[in-house]
């Protein structure tokens, strides 16, 4: 038997809401009732102790590559996400929509390692935003959804924002996505009813929101595509939205559901709008761009999962009746 790290030697699981360790077969908590659920990362030590792990010191790599004079556009691309960035022109993209892999040790994924040490980790994401800078036009925004990984008490969404202006991004927003996952609600790890070391946990996510050079984005009057509803009502920056329930059914262990991209996408960006996904995974902000009339880019380094990505764009452009995207 596993114990609750995934780790051989003690039978039975723990409690995720009351922290008891119940014994082997036992389908409910003995002692408060609760359903008892596997775990979602296996060997938890031996990942968290690569994560923490010290690396050589290394310096960033600065945005030198020459871009060349086109880049095809509605398209989804299969490779690393830097080099397909590095080809495109400067001031070239409206808006980023993007969540990187949280470095959480999930195994389900197709390409990805999910186990890094964190310096490597936020060195690569600091590479990513330098290109990102460079290919966002001015008045661009980014907006970046992020979860911190907090039994290793670091704050990803605090150090990618630092990250973010340290390169000249301009803060614009932070929205709580409130995803009422009450699984992860209850102080499970940690010391049980003890001062002495809680482990606190969280029902939401961050989504970082940064604009290159300028708060205000010129746009044509004509290509607002936003009701006085939704902006009264997404402004307000907590967002309760559920969260997606069809990771199995896309074999992608870490989605946002189609509503998180379709609010960003109409709250800070024009209809005709490039977006790009540089983490697109099985596509969920390419296909939201292409039903909201925007432009779009998406990059994975699964072939899998642009594939899928791929098949979610043609299966709503074989369905659905609907006027060509504006020329960019």
């Amino acid at each position: 038997m596993n114990d609750m790290n995934g780790l051989p030697g003690k039978a039975g699981r723990s409690c995720l809401r009351c922290g008891t360790r119940n014994p082997a077969g036992a389908e409910f908590c003995l002692r408060c009732g609760e359903k008892l659920r596997g775990i979602k990362v296996a060997n938890k030590k031996e990942k968290k102790s690569l994560r923490l792990q010290p690396v050589e010191s290394q310096e960033v790599a600065k945005v030198l590559a020459q871009t060349p004079p086109g880049f095809e556009i509605n398209k989804i691309y299969c490779g690393d996400c830097l080099d397909i960035m590095r080809q495109m022109p400067d001031n070239f993209v409206d808006l980023i929509v993007t969540s990187p892999p949280y470095n959480f040790g999930l195994d389900e994924y197709d390409r990805h390692i999910d186990t890094r040490s964190w310096e490597e980790y936020f060195n690569t994401l600091y590479q990513v935003w330098s290109q990102s800078y460079r290919i966002l036009k001015p008045g661009g925004r980014i907006c970046v959804v992020v979860q911190p990984l907090f039994s290793d008490y670091v704050p990803s969404h605090h150090i990618i924002s630092q990250q973010l202006r340290d390169l000249g991004f301009l803060f614009k927003a932070e929205i709580i996505w409130e995803k009422h996952n009450w699984n992860c609600k209850y102080t499970a790890w940690g010391s049980w009813k003890s001062p002495s070391m809680p482990y606190l946990k969280y029902t939401w996510e961050f989504i970082e929101v940064f604009c290159k050079g300028s708060q205000k984005k010129a746009g044509a009057k004509q290509n607002i595509d936003i009701t006085g509803e939704e902006f009264k009502k997404w402004v307000y920056s907590k967002w309760e939205v559920a969260p997606e329930s069809r990771m199995k059914e896309f074999g992608h262990p870490s989605m946002f559901p189609e509503e998180i991209p379709h609010r960003l996408i109409k709250l800070f960006s024009y209809a005709g709008d490039l977006v790009l996904d540089p983490f697109n995974g099985v596509g969920t902000t390419t296909l939201v761009a292409r039903k909201l009339n925007r432009n779009y880019i998406g990059i994975d380094i699964s072939e899998q999962y642009c594939r899928k990505a791929l098949a979610r764009i043609e299966e709503y452009e074989g369905q659905a009746a609907f006027a060509p995207i504006a020329v960019y």
